[in-house]
């Protein structure tokens, strides 16, 4: 075939979730692998030539406008389907409807599935666990209907990447087919971080940092108990949006001792910067791209199995903590605070780690997984 159809049921902005197919696509395509990524809508400034907004100008406009719930994402499914209706190969991404599965699987395509997170059978019983701990009230569960739509479009994939590891181990757990699993990573884009210190200089006071949405899937109420436990002078930086279920619960614990808070910013770059030890207790992950950023910057990662990615090693380039055990992290982060040299050198082993994961070396990975499984995907594209 001439290229690879792929689709992203949302807006790509080139920031979250859509940062990954952007990345995948630009890294084949200047590799001579073609592909065509069609999106519902993208910001004004992307643009590519293998890149299909579905949605644009006046319609796009409106669209928006109207804010009708997945509206977007279905006629860019029927657009998709009406340009790709003879394709033999298809990578899907998740969130898309369960139709458009089904559509592909009836007309004989292999189809690619992307998992940006665990297996939701194995989501909901971990955020079960967690709102028992910490005794919060359940917030909005994960249907058995929305597990049954997810499981069909798993059973007739042809191919799914995973991320991390503990995607990979969920899919198992789950009774996906070891056959269909292809391990893979994220990554991190060098061209958005310019000026990565070579080496981070030493400071009076530390910062820990967490970046991403604080809500207990995150690990937020481990963080917040640790850091009070561990007591020490450094500073804790808490970058991201605040979900009702931690601002309830959790508003004094917010206001702890040497904590910080940062909503939003446009610059990353700057604040991983100011940084020197990563703290990431995340519940469930799928590949958590900070994780993967954090490490090109040289900050020591302390992060659960589901926070370390595919990039951190434990003991080598990080410390890969328990995810319920509170005692664990806090002294973790007395250890690492007190410990100059452990400190210097798992961030530099991390620094050094990161530039086995940049988006081009990933995608360069992927390429060969699709070809091993896919011969004639690119033949004669290069």
């Amino acid at each position: 075939m001439n290229y690879l159809p792929i689709l992203f049921g949302y807006h790509a902005s080139n920031l979250g979730n859509s940062h990954v197919p952007l990345s995948l696509c630009q890294y084949w395509y200047k590799s001579g692998r073609a592909v065509k990524l069609t999106v519902p809508s993208v910001d004004d400034d992307i643009s590519y030539p293998w890149l299909q907004p579905a949605i644009t100008g006046l319609k796009k406009s409106l669209i928006y406008k109207l804010n009708v719930k997945d509206q977007p994402k279905g006629l860019t499914e029927k657009q998709f389907i009406h340009a790709e209706m003879a394709t033999t190969v298809v990578y899907l991404w998740a969130g898309l409807s369960l139709e458009i599965f089904e559509y592909f699987h009836e007309h004989g395509a292999k189809i690619i599935i992307e998992r940006i997170n665990c297996h939701r059978a194995t989501s909901r019983r971990i955020l079960k666990e967690a709102e028992k701990m910490w005794g919060i009230k359940p917030g909005k569960v994960i249907s058995d209907d929305e597990i049954f739509g997810e499981n069909r479009k798993l059973e007739i994939a042809d191919s799914i990447f995973c991320p991390s590891p503990m995607v990979r181990n969920s899919m198992i757990e789950n009774g996906v087919p070891a056959e269909k699993l292809l391990l893979t990573s994220y990554g991190w884009e060098p061209e958005r971080f310019s000026n990565i210190p070579a080496m981070r200089e030493e400071k009076s006071k530390l910062t820990f940092l967490f970046v991403g949405n604080l809500c207990l899937r995150k690990g937020i109420p481990l963080l917040l108990e640790a850091w009070k436990r561990a007591n020490i002078d450094a500073e804790l930086l808490l970058c991201g949006g605040i979900d009702e279920e931690i601002q309830s619960n959790f508003a004094e614990q917010l206001k702890g001792k040497n904590i910080r808070h940062i909503s939003y910013t446009k610059d990353i770059g700057e604040i991983y910067k100011q940084a020197d030890v990563f703290v990431f207790p995340t519940l469930e992950e799928g590949g958590p791209m900070v994780t993967y950023e954090a490490m090109a910057h040289g900050i020591t990662p302390l992060v659960t199995a589901m926070g370390a990615g595919a990039i951190v090693q434990d003991g080598i380039n990080g410390l890969v903590l328990p995810d319920m055990d509170i005692d664990v992290w806090a002294n973790a982060i007395k250890d690492i605070a007190k410990n100059i040299v452990k400190r210097t050198e798992l961030g530099a082993n991390a620094q050094l780690r990161a530039q086995d994961f940049t988006w081009e070396k990933v995608a360069q990975q992927r390429a060969e997984l699709l070809e091993k499984r896919y011969p004639k995907l690119w033949e004669g594209c290069r």
